[in-house]
């Protein structure tokens, strides 16, 4: 019985620290309550930027650019040349 309670006590917390789905056209406020970590990294009169460090294969950051409260794109940004840390896409 011991032996079967830790296998799925480590599930359940597996289970719930996955992130939430995103979306586009996901609410800024939304996001920011579902993604407490995601740190603001651009902020600017036509866009915020959030950074975010997604866990699992590969771990990789992600970023979320929003337009007028609204998510319009993720992506995994680029790095400059002689960066060591990807940084926000620049707008077109």
């Amino acid at each position: 019985m011991k032996k079967l309670i830790l296998p799925l006590l480590v599930v359940l917390f597996m289970g719930c620290s996955f992130p939430k789905a995103v979306m586009v056209n996901m609410p800024e406020d939304q996001f920011k309550k579902e993604h407490a970590s995601a740190a603001v990294v651009e902020l600017s009169e036509s866009r915020t930027v959030y950074k975010q460090y997604n866990q699992g294969p590969g771990g990789m950051y992600k970023f979320y650019y929003f337009k007028n409260g609204r998510l319009a794109l993720m992506d995994e940004g680029f790095y400059p040349i002689g960066a060591t840390a990807p940084v926000p896409t620049p707008e077109h």
